[in-house]
C-alpha cells in the first residue's frame, strides 16, 4: 500500500481505494479527492471482523460507493486496496462493488487500467474467482521503476488525414465541406502539421486533382482497395513503414487540436495503439487514432485473413483508450 500510494503521486488521473496505515490503524483513501476515512474500529467494537481487526462496515459502505463511482470516471488508473478472503469467500467487504467493475472492464464499458492489490498467497484464488483470463502480474519493481509507463518522444509521427471514402451517405464529398473558412481536409492537415513530423492527406484516385498543391497525398493503394478507411492506412504504412501515424478522418469537424495533442500525449513504450472510446457506444474511434509503427505489419496480416475493420483491428493489439474530454467533438458528420 505505501509502494502504491508513492507511485501515484506521480500518476496522471487516478481512482479508486487505498487502505494505508497511519499511526497503526487502517484508513480508507479516496484517491481521486485525497480523503481519508477511519476504517478500523476499536477491538470491543461491533464490526466486520478479520482476523484480529474490526473494521467499519460503514466505511466498507463508503469503499463500494468510490468504486462504483469510478466506473463511470474518466481515470487511467482504478486502483483497489485490496482484495481478500472477505470477497472472494463470503462476498463482503467491497463486493459487489468490485464484480461490477471487473464485469464493466470485460465488457469494454470503460476505459481505464485496473489495478487489482491482491496478496502473492491469494494470487491465483482471485485470478480464478474473478475469472481474470487476460490479468498481468506487476511485481514491485514495475512501481519503483515503471519503465512500461515509460512516455514515447513526440517525434517521428505522421499525420494522416483520411478522406479517401465515396461519401454515399452525405451525397458529395466530406472532405471538401467547409467548416472552419477552409475544405474539411485542409482544416485537419493544419492541425496535424505542429505536432507531426510531415502531414499526407489520404486520398482516392478521384479526388487528386481537387487537393491542393500545397499538401503532399497518398493515393489509395489498388491491393488495399474496397477496405474503407482501412485503405488509406495501409496504403500510408506501405510507403512509410517505419513511423507511427496519426489519423484523423475529415468528418469529424468539431474535432479540436487539443483533442489530437491528447494522443500523443497518450503514447507510451509497449501500446500499440491509442484511440478515444466512446462510453455511450462502447465502440472505439479507430478514426481519430495512433497506430505506432509495429502495427504495420500487424494490420497487413489483418487485412490478408480477409478482415477490413479497423475498429475490431484495435480489439487484436495492445490498444490504449481514452475518454473525450467532450463527447460531440467525437460526433461524425457523415450523412
Amino acid at each position: 500500500t505505501t509502494l502504491i500510494n508513492e507511485w501515484i503521486k506521480n500518476m496522471h488521473s487516478v481512482g479508486g481505494i487505498l487502505t494505508p496505515d497511519i499511526n497503526g490503524s487502517r484508513k480508507l483513501l479516496d484517491i481521486h479527492n485525497q480523503t481519508y476515512y477511519n476504517l478500523q474500529l476499536q477491538d470491543d467494537e461491533i464490526g466486520i471482523k478479520i482476523g484480529r481487526f474490526v473494521f467499519d462496515d460503514k466505511v466498507f459502505s463508503m469503499a463500494r460507493e468510490i468504486i462504483t463511482k469510478a466506473i463511470n470516471g474518466q481515470f487511467e488508473w482504478i486502483v483497489i486496496d485490496e482484495i481478500g478472503r472477505l470477497e472472494i469467500n463470503q462476498n463482503l467487504g467491497l463486493e459487489p462493488a468490485i464484480s461490477e467493475l471487473i464485469e464493466a472492464y470485460k465488457s469494454n464499458q470503460i476505459a481505464s487500467k485496473i489495478l487489482l492489490i491482491v496478496r502473492d498467497y491469494l494470487l491465483h484464488d482471485v485470478i480464478n474467482h474473478y475469472q481474470l483470463n487476460n490479468v498481468v502480474v506487476l511485481e514491485k519493481d514495475f512501481f519503483i521503476t515503471p519503465t512500461p509507463l515509460r512516455k514515447l518522444p513526440q517525434s517521428n509521427i505522421t499525420g494522416l488525414v483520411l478522406c479517401g471514402g465515396q461519401s454515399v451517405r452525405m451525397g458529395r464529398d466530406k472532405a471538401f465541406i467547409i467548416y472552419h473558412q477552409q475544405e474539411q481536409y485542409a482544416h485537419v492537415a493544419e492541425m496535424l502539421k505542429p505536432i507531426c513530423n510531415q502531414v499526407f492527406v489520404s486520398c482516392n484516385g478521384k479526388q487528386i486533382d481537387t487537393i491542393s498543391k500545397n499538401y503532399q497525398i497518398v493515393e489509395d493503394n489498388a491491393t488495399f482497395q474496397n477496405a474503407g478507411p482501412m485503405t488509406g492506412v495501409l496504403s500510408a504504412f506501405e510507403q512509410y513503414p517505419d513511423t507511427a501515424l496519426l489519423v484523423v478522418g475529415c468528418d469529424y469537424p468539431h474535432l479540436i487540436k487539443h483533442d489530437i495533442q491528447a494522443l500523443i500525449d497518450a503514447r507510451e513504450e509497449n501500446i500499440d495503439a491509442i484511440c478515444y472510446y466512446h462510453p455511450e457506444t462502447k465502440m472505439n474511434e479507430p478514426l481519430i487514432a495512433v497506430y505506432e509503427k509495429q502495427c504495420a505489419p500487424l494490420l497487413l496480416d489483418y487485412f490478408n485473413q480477409g478482415f477490413s475493420s479497423l475498429r475490431h483491428f484495435l480489439n487484436t493489439v495492445n490498444t490504449k483508450r481514452l475518454l473525450p474530454e467532450d463527447l460531440t467533438r467525437m460526433k461524425s458528420v457523415d450523412f
